[in-house]
């Protein structure tokens, strides 16, 4: 039996609760280059940066933190890319800018979606756990 990254996450986080679901069923789970915590000047919010570059251009890339019954050691965030609609007259798309390379870099505050530990950010080739203490907030 062949084992995904996602299904192996599952069972590693450490989780005390049941299992989690995607919250992202149409996406596809991509790989990133760089994930780390940073704090926005001004707010006591701490969020959640990740980095890497489009699988097609045009998609839209998520940061989609999974759904749980309870509260899990780590939580998972999930890297994911949606392919976005478009028409056929449409020639390009809002993503589509063709100077960067595909690349993307996406935030997302971590109020509300952190483990009793941290985070476990999830990628189509890495997962990256990151402890979260209560100096960190």
């Amino acid at each position: 039996m062949t084992r995904t990254k996602t299904q192996i996450s599952e069972k590693n986080m450490g989780s005390a609760v049941g299992s989690s679901h995607s919250s992202v069923p149409n996406g596809q789970i991509i790989d990133f280059e760089r994930a780390e915590l940073r704090r926005v000047p001004f707010q006591d919010s701490l969020y959640l940066w990740v980095r890497g570059s489009r699988p097609m251009s045009g998609c839209e890339i998520r940061l989609a933190p999974r759904i749980y019954n309870g509260r899990p050691d780590y939580w998972g965030i999930e890297v994911a890319a949606i392919a976005s609609r478009r028409s056929d007259n449409d020639p390009g798309g809002a993503g589509d800018h063709g100077t960067d390379n595909w690349g993307f870099e996406q935030s997302v505050p971590l109020a509300g979606i952190t483990g009793i530990r941290g985070i476990t950010v999830i990628g189509a080739n890495q997962i990256k756990r990151i402890e979260i203490d209560d100096k960190s907030f």
